[in-house]
């Protein structure tokens, strides 16, 4: 859209992407409306310079306002309205690599595409089994998202979700809807999402500590939640100096953050709608959704069932769903392009391996201006970089970058 829209002369845009729609990935593609945006409607315009969007563009078919959660598959059909004619090649990228000064993108189907510049826009990697599960079979389900998820579950068995983020949240409304109800989700600390507040929320006056640390930082925000009454404002609070604190921390602080609070700043920050929450709260109060803390310690499949067992208890189960989301180090990835640039030195992992190396504008280090990243594996770099108003910003950047080294390379 932004490429379309900034540039000075024709540009021919090709999107690799093997689904048959575009705008929808794996966030916008559900068809069920229940599952719905964890950001009210005025935070997602697609377009920095035009706020209400969205908004606009929902108020067509419903009475939705500005502080609206609205269904995620609403979001993909918007995203797709906006985006103009382009050509849409139905393939999957295997691997890029430079090739006579130019770049060659080779497809699964054994086709190769060369072009000038290539903006790697992969979303969030696939969650990954941990190896010590081994599970396989059809009652081992890697894929939350497989359209044939509902019809192959019988109602009667025991479901347990791997996970207890949004993805789990998401996964157990639709398995109830279907008349499931006995749904298990386990993760490590057994937590599930916080959930956002009825109605917007008062502003907190945001003075984090100038040089931080990881601990000056929990210090400031514990005191201004007490404060406030509610951690959620101090959250939101923070988010738009997120980057900026996470750049001025020393590695080693990064480190301590990540491995005291970055399960419990999942929490905060990626929250439930509140509609989501009210109805989760009513099926764990129901029994019909059990979360455990402990994560699977072991699994044994059996010819009718399968045995877990967790960190209190044993579990017997008629399908495991892994909703765990992507892996936080870029080195686990399953992603068979990310993996093949990493193996071949084409893309190298940043520092902490959150995600790929790039430089401020999102250029891969030693590809001559040739590749770039949007999105979640920018991680590394922005910690904030996996929802609509920063990805927004990012792809709002690119195009005068990429004109910039266009014009120095007299192209």
């Amino acid at each position: 859209m932004h490429l379309l829209r900034a540039g000075p002369a024709p540009i021919q845009i090709v999107i690799v992407e093997p689904r048959a729609e575009l705008g929808r990935g794996p966030a916008y593609g559900t068809t069920d409306l229940e599952h719905l945006l964890n950001v009210r409607a005025e935070n997602l315009s697609a377009l920095p310079d035009v706020p209400d969007d969205f908004t606009q563009w929902a108020q067509q078919r419903t009475t939705a306002d500005a502080h609206s959660f609205l269904p995620r598959a609403w979001y993909g059909e918007y995203l797709r309205s906006q985006l103009p004619s382009v050509e849409h090649v139905r393939a999957r990228a295997v691997d890029v690599a430079p090739w006579s000064g130019r770049v060659q993108v080779s497809l699964a189907d054994g086709t190769s595409r060369r072009v000038d510049r290539v903006i790697l826009s992969l979303g969030s990697s696939p969650p990954v089994w941990p190896k010590r599960l081994g599970g396989t079979g059809s009652r081992w389900v890697g894929d939350p998202w497989s359209p044939d998820l509902l019809t192959d579950l019988c109602p009667a068995n025991p479901v347990l979700l791997v996970g207890t983020g949004l993805t789990a949240v998401d996964v157990a409304l639709s398995l109830h809807a279907a008349g499931h109800r006995q749904i298990f989700a386990t993760s490590r600390h057994g937590l599930l999402p916080g959930a956002h507040a009825d109605g917007p929320l008062g502003p907190v006056r945001v003075i984090p500590p100038s040089q931080p640390t990881a601990r000056s930082l929990l210090t400031w925000a514990r005191a201004t939640a007490a404060e406030v009454g509610d951690w959620r404002p101090v959250i939101d609070a923070l988010r738009p100096h997120t980057n900026e604190l996470w750049g001025a921390l020393a590695e080693s602080e990064r480190v301590r953050l990540l491995h005291h609070v970055h399960r419990r700043w999942e929490v905060l920050r990626h929250r439930m709608a509140p509609r989501v929450a009210s109805r989760i709260e009513t099926m764990r109060e129901a029994g019909h959704l059990t979360v455990l803390p402990g994560g699977i310690r072991s699994a044994r499949t059996t010819p009718h069932f399968i045995e877990v067992s967790l960190a209190d208890c044993c579990l017997r189960v008629g399908t495991v769903i892994n909703c765990a989301g992507s892996p936080a180090d870029v080195r686990r990835s399953v992603d068979p392009l990310v993996r093949r640039l990493l193996d071949h030195r084409v893309a190298y992992s940043s520092p902490l391996h959150l995600g790929i190396s790039t430089d401020a504008r999102g250029c891969l280090h030693n590809t001559g201006d040739a590749l770039w990243l949007v999105g979640p594996l920018r991680r590394g770099r922005t910690w904030e970089t996996t929802a609509i108003p920063e990805i927004r910003e990012q792809a709002a950047s690119l195009p005068e970058a990429l004109w910039r080294v266009n014009a120095m390379a007299g192209s």
